[in-house]
């Protein structure tokens, strides 16, 4: 007997009340068994080559020879034969009772396979498949947690972390004539809807809409017959609005506020969810379609008008950085001005060496006064971008911000900072070059009077001969 086989007879002992299924992740349990069903399913077993436990009614173990016409409340318990290199990311099940089970309390495995899953079901973070069927490799795209918009009153939270493992891919469809399909679809339409409430209240699950005006509609709860209700043509209404909200991270708060508030506005009165939604989902889903291309609209307005504010602030800072890049540069020129005329001046006169140094350390010192007070608001002009990126500027994406903020001011910045750098190390070396040639140089006046003094030895040997004093006649005599 094969797998498939088995399963089936396990599925319809289940619908037949025949059989009570637990399936974990490697194990299945069967109990309240008559003696015909522990001798079927045994024999299955055993065609497969599971190994088995076998129960009676007072919990012993026994065998299945044991087992007597018209005794019943027998327990089985098996492995299940999955593959040796399973993944932690991959789940076997053999029955429907199982799969239900884990649809209603949930398993972060991304492929699911299904004993006599014919065609797969694919969303767009996990995929269902057969037992051996080959499963594409999924990347789960990023998008809004339903939790984070979604308030739930009860201690155990069954909104889902992900609505991805409910959403199909695009142009994937189910199959009615397909079992499998429609009770995945019954347990998705339940997640679906509490994914677009506002709140989820107490043990029975009520979907509660804000509104105005507020309204309360009763889940579907934990009755199969309410459950069985939701066909596929349900799910898909809901899916298309759900995939709306959710499609786009950034969009998620605010179509789900309007679509919320649009479910509620809808109908007049409170009910039961598939009803309602039958009644009001459509209607609701076009009119916060509407509302959310206003709200778009809105938003454009004020978006330009904060890039216009935007591009104004980055022009001025643009500007004042350039201001303060011409007064470093007409500091740096004056001082270096100041030290060509102390050179001429101690060129031409006898100058005090003291008094250059003097000056050009008063020069230098103004043009570090003057590039510390372009580079200090420089700084400050850093962390106010810093602070008010994220309370006004959001809506741009880091590289956005940095295309149209950050590059055309750098280039500010840098202008400023290599014109204070050379321009200072330049004036450095001036201010010592000056300095040191004031203590070392000989004016040009200490020079020509050197030259213009006569040697002693050169001198006339008789006063009379020297006629430089003027006044004094000469005389005539012999």
């Amino acid at each position: 007997m094969s797998l498939p086989l088995l399963a089936n007879l396990l599925n319809e002992s289940s619908r037949l009340g025949r059989a009570l299924i637990s399936e974990g992740d490697t194990s299945v349990s069967l109990s309240e068994l008559d003696s015909w069903s522990v001798r079927a399913i045994v024999a299955a077993l055993n065609a497969v080559g599971c190994s088995y436990q076998l129960h009676d009614g007072a919990f012993n173990l026994c065998d299945v020879a044991e087992v007597e016409d018209g005794e019943e409340g027998f327990l089985i318990t098996f492995k299940k034969p999955t593959p040796e290199l399973a993944g932690a990311d991959t789940l076997y099940l053999l029955t429907e009772p199982g799969l239900a089970d884990h649809l209603r309390k949930g398993h972060p495995a991304i492929y699911w396979r299904v004993v006599g899953l014919s065609k797969p079901i694919r969303c767009k973070a996990r995929i269902l498949g057969g037992w051996e069927d080959e499963l594409p490799v999924i990347i789960p795209p990023a998008t809004k947690a339903p939790r984070l918009l979604v308030k739930e009153a009860a201690s155990v939270r069954v909104v889902p972390g992900d609505v991805q493992h409910w959403v199909l891919e695009e142009n994937h469809q189910l199959d009615p004539a397909e079992a499998f399909h429609s009770l995945w679809a019954q347990f998705a339409y339940e997640s679906l809807g509490w994914c677009i409430a506002n709140e989820i209240e107490g043990a029975a699950h009520k979907l509660i809409f804000k509104g105005p005006p507020k309204l309360i509609l009763q889940g579907l709860g934990e009755d199969p017959a309410r459950r069985a209700l939701v066909t596929i043509k349900d799910f898909e209404l809901l899916h298309e609005s759900v995939s709306w909200v959710y499609e786009n991270a950034r969009e998620a708060e605010i179509k789900h506020v309007l679509f919320s508030a649009e479910v509620a506005r809808s109908g007049r009165t409170d009910g039961e969810v598939i009803g309602y939604f039958q009644e009001n989902l459509v209607a609701a889903f076009e009119c916060a379609k509407i509302a959310y291309q206003m709200s778009i609209s809105e938003i454009t307005r004020d978006t330009l008008k904060s890039l216009a504010d935007l591009r104004k602030a980055v022009t001025e800072e643009t500007a004042k950085a350039t201001d303060a890049t011409r007064q470093t540069v007409a500091a740096i020129a004056s001082a270096l001005a100041v030290g060509l005329g102390m050179i001429v001046a101690r060129i031409s006169v006898a100058l005090n060496p003291w008094l250059v140094l003097l000056v050009m350390i008063v020069a230098l010192g103004y043009v570090v006064l003057v590039a510390m007070s372009g580079w200090h608001f420089i700084l400050v002009q850093r962390s106010v971008r810093k602070e008010w990126q994220l309370k006004l500027y959001r809506f741009l994406s880091a590289d956005d911000y940095e295309m149209m903020v950050t590059v055309p001011i750098g280039k500010s910045e840098r202008v400023f900072s290599w014109s204070a750098l050379g321009g200072g190390g330049i004036l450095l070396l001036a201010a010592v070059s000056i300095s040191a040639y004031a203590f070392v140089g000989v004016p040009a006046t200490a020079v020509q009077k050197v030259e213009n003094v006569t040697p002693a030895s050169s001198a006339p040997a008789h006063p009379r001969s020297n006629r430089i004093f003027k006044g004094f006649p000469q005389s005539t005599s012999a």
